[in-house]
């Protein structure tokens, strides 16, 4: 008996020792957070379901980022933006679909009607991505918050404050309601849709100046009532800086126009940037549109080489932009490429005198505006027809440009041939012609070289051959 009891004795010290080195030997709990619960789903249902004419504002709060506040104008059927730092002004397709889908979650799946403290804590509900604020016109409000990604990646946890009530927000109602204020943005340069289409944007563009380190481009588009007393030739665009010129259409549209419809910053780089030097921005090409009743400025720097983008930014906006999509290689572009064939073109009737200077001797058009059709003219004092005096001064205008020269104006050399509009109003306008070559003549405007050429030809078709005409008590021909 007593042999029994020590036997029984001795296992239970056996046993008891065992034991103790067995939990001795047990992993040490990690701590980890245990994952979002998978609790069941339990069926459909509606978190919010409110009027949108009953809503005064939302105001989202999210966890990481600047708050921000949606106020919606009954009377507007608009909604505007309010930041700590509002830099831009929403988005309103941005803003609508916020609004629309923050007051009217249906068809929710439930998660949960009574979820613990764990529960909630899973689900990223006691420490949320966002919290939501809806504002009503009575007074009243609500809030509700918006959690973590569920486990399977497709969609968010939410819940009511003050209700243990959970639901899933679907991928896209997540999305939507975690964006942060620079989401909302609206940092597009072009404000209309409708400007990135050439063909509307050719038919409302009115005014473009490209302001740079050595020079300005600035041109124009005729106008309806323009076009009225336009001359026969003139283009639907007119360069203003940095000379007067009739411009060439098709150059300003594939040069320029078709590049400033791609422009679209996509992101902000900074807000209030204290150094604009390291974006190019300390000294940058303003250029400046004006289209239907809007007219905008974009500041240009320089590019960002690893992103394949421009850093930009909106004059009235103080925010760095980096501008991935738009093309800029009209930055490059020389004034002279825009010239019309034609280079320079008046209407008549704006005409006092025209004097010529051919090879040495000067010979002076002068007119007498009876009404805006019929005139008198003069050549050297001497009365000449109205038709001749009409196509004479056509070839005046008819000197073309046919190309480009970088060569400098002849050294101690006088023009060979000049022509001086002398206009009505008291103005006058000056082209000069200086012999590079047999064929070729450098064009001065008032005394400035513009880099263009003529030839011989040109002028001897245009001009020698019709004064020789006249002289000999001829009538020009129409050609």
């Amino acid at each position: 008996m007593r042999k029994t009891a020590v036997i029984a004795g001795i296992s239970a010290v056996v046993l008891l020792s065992a034991g103790i080195a067995a939990l001795m030997l047990w992993p040490e709990p990690t701590h980890e957070p245990e994952p979002p619960p998978e609790a069941p789903v339990r069926d459909i249902g509606d978190m919010v379901r409110e009027s949108r004419e009953d809503i005064a504002r939302v105001i989202f709060k999210p966890a990481a980022g600047d708050e921000y506040i949606l106020h919606y104008d009954h009377e507007e059927d608009e909604l505007t933006l309010e930041t700590t730092h509002t830099i831009f002004e929403g988005e309103q397709a941005t803003m609508q679909s916020i609004f629309s889908r923050t007051i009217l979650l249906t068809s929710l799946t439930r998660i949960t009607e009574e979820a613990d403290n764990a529960q909630l804590t899973g689900f990223g509900l006691n420490n949320p991505t966002m919290v939501i604020r809806v504002e009503r016109l009575d007074g009243t409000y609500y809030e509700f918050m918006v959690g973590d990604m569920q486990a399977a990646g497709q969609g968010r946890y939410t819940r009511m404050v003050g209700s243990n009530e959970v639901f899933l927000l679907t991928s896209v109602q997540g999305a939507i309601l975690t964006l942060d204020a620079e989401d909302v943005y609206d940092i597009s340069y072009l404000p209309y849709e409708e400007f990135h289409d050439i063909e509307i944007f050719m038919q409302v563009i009115e005014h473009v100046t490209m302001e740079r380190e050595d020079d300005t481009i600035e041109f124009r588009k005729r106008t309806e009532e323009d076009w009225e007393s336009a001359p026969f030739g003139a283009s639907a665009f007119q360069i203003l800086q940095p000379f007067t010129a009739e411009a060439n259409d098709t150059m300003i549209q594939n040069v320029l126009i078709e590049d400033i419809i791609t422009i679209m910053p996509d992101t902000i780089e900074a807000i209030r940037p204290t150094n604009l030097s390291q974006y190019g921005l300390d000294n940058p090409v303003r250029l400046t549109v004006t289209a239907w009743d809007w007219t905008g400025t974009l500041l240009i720097g320089s590019r960002d080489i690893e992103r394949d983008g421009r850093f930009v930014m909106i004059e009235g906006h103080d925010a760095v932009l980096l501008d991935t999509a738009g093309k800029y290689s009209f930055l490059n572009t020389s004034p002279v490429q825009l010239r019309s064939s034609i280079i320079w073109l008046y209407n008549i009737n704006e005409m006092a005198s025209v004097e010529f200077l051919l090879d040495g001797e000067i010979r002076l058009l002068e007119f007498e505006h009876i009404d805006e059709t019929t005139l008198r003219g003069w050549l050297d004092g001497t009365e000449i027809s109205e038709t001749n005096a009409r196509r004479l001064y056509m070839a005046a205008l008819m000197i073309m440009q046919t190309g480009i020269t970088t060569d400098p104006i002849p050294a101690n050399a006088s023009p060979m041939y000049a022509i001086t509009m002398n206009l009505s109003d008291g103005k006058s306008d000056k082209l000069e012609l200086y012999q590079l070559n047999d064929s070729q003549f450098l064009i001065t405007h008032n005394g400035v070289n513009i880099e263009l050429f003529t030839t011989r030809m040109s002028l001897q078709q245009n001009i020698l051959s019709r004064f020789e005409i006249i002289d000999a008590g001829g009538d020009i021909p129409i050609t």
